[in-house]
């Protein structure tokens, strides 16, 4: 079972990339939530996986964050949810957006995601909602692994752009990208700056 690949980038695509592994080429599905955290082509690049064996084929998922990954097995456990269809529901929600929506019981919220339809929307709510009970910090890149004093400036600045009107998926892609510019090591301000530049 492969659950991690480190390589050179080779392909780089919204829905999929070609990582070249010692030689060998592997195509790798991943969300859009991942593909904004890859960098440029031919550079070196570490993602988690889910190594996914079927009768006719074998395919491979690709993900930032361990977090990221633990909310697609999740969703690949409802029945009726296929691990594309999980891949399409990452791409239209963080993590913690989407975990946000099943605490909620928003089921309106949950079916503005791509993917998912009301009866799916029902299902997730009912398999999903006591295991996604516990609130999570905000997902701003892999923030497990950050200290924790730079994951408590994360949330902060995420919770500044909720403030001011940004809904939480958009604030956390924000911050995320304000961390990549700014690094994560910056003050709450520098990052709510470079947040609100789109820098």
């Amino acid at each position: 079972m492969i659950v991690r690949l480190t390589g050179s980038l080779l392909e780089k695509h919204p829905d999929h990339i070609v990582l070249d592994v010692q030689g060998v080429g592997y195509q790798v599905w991943i969300t859009l939530n991942t593909f904004e955290t890859l960098p440029d082509v031919s550079q070196q690049v570490t993602l988690l996986t889910y190594h996914q064996v079927r009768e006719d084929s074998q395919d491979l998922f690709g993900f930032a964050s361990v977090e990221e990954r633990e909310v697609f097995r999740q969703l690949i456990a409802i029945s009726g949810i296929g691990a594309k269809t999980a891949i399409t529901i990452l791409s239209g929600a963080l993590p913690d957006e989407l975990r946000r929506r099943v605490r909620e019981g928003d089921e309106a919220a949950l079916i503005a995601i791509p993917g998912i339809g009301p009866k799916m929307a029902r299902r997730i709510l009912t398999e999903l909602r006591d295991t996604f009970g516990e609130v999570g910090r905000p997902w701003a890149g892999d923030v497990s692994s950050l200290a924790e004093g730079e994951r408590d400036t994360v949330t902060q600045a995420v919770e500044s752009l909720m403030a001011l009107g940004y809904k939480p998926y958009e604030a956390q892609r924000a911050v995320r990208s304000a961390v990549k510019s700014a690094g994560p090591e910056a003050p709450v301000e520098e990052l709510i700056r470079a947040a609100l530049s789109g820098k």
